[in-house]
């Protein structure tokens, strides 16, 4: 928790600019370990939203260990480094989100291993259709593909749900 006036320094993402490989969305990198995803208490994300935007991803052949919905018994939601976990919180959390963007996602990936360790999404308080699944997407190590109606298209008005080049790789 944060004192009064207090605000968290600015985030430093680790990933260059990747471009789209055969038309298809930049894939940063892999979880290495299957990650639990974490809605935080005030997080304005409803059971069903959470439910709906892991089933589309699991459709695609992407794996989560677990959904836990505003329980959080390892206190992830208070870590800033929360290994193994995607986390979703509320926005005001002390992150500044520019006036354009309905959320955002922090991603770390290893630069050894070139494996995603952790994710972070900020929601702001009105979810938009189609946002949580965007920033799953992220949090999965996908970039922002501004394919018309694409899932991960970076402007919420050219975006749907296309979700061509999405399908998890099978090793």
């Amino acid at each position: 928790m944060c004192a009064s006036g207090a605000r968290a320094t600015d985030y430093e993402g680790n990933v260059e600019r990747i471009y789209a490989v055969d038309g298809y969305p930049p894939h940063a990198a892999e979880w290495k370990r299957t990650p639990t995803v974490v809605v935080c208490e005030y997080a304005p994300v409803s059971q069903a939203q959470i439910k709906k935007a892991v089933k589309f991803w699991k459709a695609l052949g992407h794996r989560f260990f677990r959904t836990q919905y505003k329980y959080d018994p390892a206190n992830k939601c208070n870590d800033a480094n929360p290994l193994g976990y995607i986390v979703i919180h509320l926005v005001t959390l002390g992150i500044r989100l520019d006036d354009n963007n309905l959320a955002e996602t922090h991603f770390f990936i290893n630069n050894d291993t070139n494996e995603v360790d952790w994710a972070i999404i900020y929601i702001r308080p009105e979810l938009k259709e189609t946002v949580l699944e965007h920033e799953l997407g992220h949090a999965l190590g996908y970039l922002h593909h501004n394919k018309i109606n694409h899932i991960m298209n970076s402007k919420w008005t050219q975006g749907g749900w296309d979700n061509d080049g999405l399908e998890r790789k099978r090793q």
